[in-house]
Parts: C-alpha cells; sequence; structure tokens
C-alpha cells in the first residue's frame, strides 16, 4: 500500500466506525434524528474510500479485483455506494447503514490483516471478461447485503412491535410489508446479476482455462450460493414465504456469498481464483 491508500483507508474507516457508533446510540438511546447526520458520515466515509481505491489504481494501472484486501476494499465500496443511494433515494431506508457499515467495517479490517501489498495482474487476466465478471459480482453482493440488512431491520422493527412501544427510529422506517418487499426486490436483482456473473465468468474460464466449468471451490461455493438464492425466491413464489421467514433466509444466505469471496479462499490453497502469491 502507497503511503496516499494507507491514509485514505484508513480515514474511511475512521468515518464509518463513527458512524456505526452513532447508529447504535440512535438506536440504544431512541435519538432518530441522528440517523441523517450517521449517514452523511458514511458517505464522507465513501469518499475517503473511494480516494483509497483511486489512489492504488494509480499505483497499479488498473482496478483493485484480486486477493482478499481488493476484494474487501472494491467489495465494501459497492455495499457502501448502494446503501447511500437507496438512502438518498429513500430517507426511511437511510437506517439500512446501520446494518450494512459493520459488514464493510469488518470485510475490510479482515483485507487488511489479509495481504494488502501491491501485487501486478498476470497479462492472461486481462480481459474484458474480467471486468463484467468482477463487476456484476460486487452487484449481486452488494443486493444480498442490502436484502440482509433489510431482514435485520425488518426483525426488529416487528419485535419492537410486538413489545407495544415501538422505538422511534424503527418508527421511521417504511411499513413491515414494505420492508418485506424490499427484502424479495433485493434478492432478485442480486439473484438476476449473480447469474450474468455466472455466465460471464464461464466464458472467460473457457478462455483462460480452456472449459466452462472446472468445480473450483470458489466455482463450488458461488454455484451453491446461487443455489441457496433461487431457492428463497421460489420458496416466495411458490410458497407465499413472507415476513419473518423470509427476512430471516436473507440474512442466513448472506453467509455462502461470504464463505464464496473469502471463506474458500482461506482453507483452500489450489484454487484457480487465486490470483495472487500470499
Amino acid at each position: 500500500m502507497s503511503n496516499v491508500e494507507t491514509i485514505f483507508f484508513w480515514l474511511s474507516l475512521l468515518f464509518y466506525c463513527l458512524a456505526c457508533s452513532g447508529f447504535i446510540y440512535s438506536f440504544v438511546f431512541l435519538k432518530p434524528r441522528l440517523v441523517p447526520v450517521m449517514a452523511i458520515l458514511v458517505g464522507i466515509g465513501l469518499v475517503a474510500h473511494s480516494a483509497a481505491i483511486g489512489a492504488r489504481y494509480l499505483d497499479l494501472g488498473h482496478l483493485p479485483w484480486s486477493g482478499e484486501y481488493e476484494y474487501a476494499l472494491m467489495g465494501g465500496w459497492f455495499i457502501t455506494s448502494g446503501t447511500i443511494f437507496i438512502g438518498w433515494r429513500n430517507r426511511s431506508l437511510q437506517a439500512l447503514a446501520s446494518v450494512t457499515v459493520p459488514l464493510v467495517i469488518l470485510m475490510m479490517g479482515y483485507g487488511f490483516m489479509s495481504n494488502p501489498r501491491q501485487a501486478p495482474m498476470a497479462a492472461s487476466l486481462k480481459s474484458c471478461w474480467l471486468y463484467i465478471h468482477v463487476y456484476f459480482a460486487w452487484l449481486s453482493f452488494s443486493a444480498f447485503s442490502l436484502a440482509m440488512a433489510v431482514g435485520v431491520l425488518f426483525l426488529l422493527k416487528e419485535k419492537s412491535s410486538r413489545q407495544g412501544e415501538l422505538n422511534p427510529v424503527y418508527a421511521k422506517l417504511p411499513s413491515l410489508t414494505r420492508l418485506d418487499e424490499l427484502i424479495f426486490r433485493y434478492i432478485t436483482f442480486g439473484f438476476i446479476t449473480d447469474s450474468i456473473m455466472i455466465v460471464a465468468g464461464a466464458i472467460w474460464a473457457k478462455d483462460l482455462w480452456g472449459s466452462y466449468w472446472s468445480w473450483d471451490p470458489v466455482e463450488s461455493w458461488s454455484l451453491i450460493s446461487y443455489l441457496v438464492y433461487g431457492i428463497t425466491i421460489h420458496l416466495r413464489v411458490t410458497m407465499g414465504w413472507r415476513d419473518a421467514r423470509m427476512a430471516k433466509l436473507a440474512i442466513a444466505a448472506l453467509s455462502t456469498v461470504i464463505i464464496s469471496f473469502f471463506g474458500v479462499t482461506l482453507l483452500v490453497n489450489s484454487s484457480l481464483h487465486i490470483f495472487q502469491v500470499r
């Protein structure tokens, strides 16, 4: 990491941590007016986050696409950007950042502890299919993370409603019916972008490794994740799963995506998707 990238990386984490602390305070001490302020802090953190990515791009000559640190850096950017965009479009959803930002902090912390050093990308990997594959992978990860965040807020609001005294922060959220609909919409969007990611990856793999599918550990877990979300959509459309059951599914299903991006490469050293020397 260059000095400039390091500075902006830690600045982004600082603002994310401040925002996370503020969200916790607003939830615990019933201060809904703090939520928009914390959303602004997340936005400032995103600016610093973007600058860190820009600094790494200037050093390497390409966007950060490989290795645990770069996965975390870009993945966190997509998740945070999606959160900010949704909060900007609908202020009642600004509290989504209270769930997605802690996830981003953990991702970036793990990435930094893993392998933040710069490494050139192999010439064989420089293909337009790489960018399509990875771009849609991060779009799907962002959508599934947002579905998870809505699921958490749904369960919290539902529990608060049952207790008879609704937390004013939850009262600012959309209705439970609307939150349930958003969970399904984000999962559907993520499933579609995940489909494009798999297809683009298969085409790229044919050019790179000579076969569309190699049952590589990352490929296998990506397929498991894809099937889990496909089953989730099926349960919603044909079995009528809604509300708390759908929220819990959205939360649990994200674990398969996290394993695909981070868990497999942590445990397996022979994956074709490990592009950098550890």
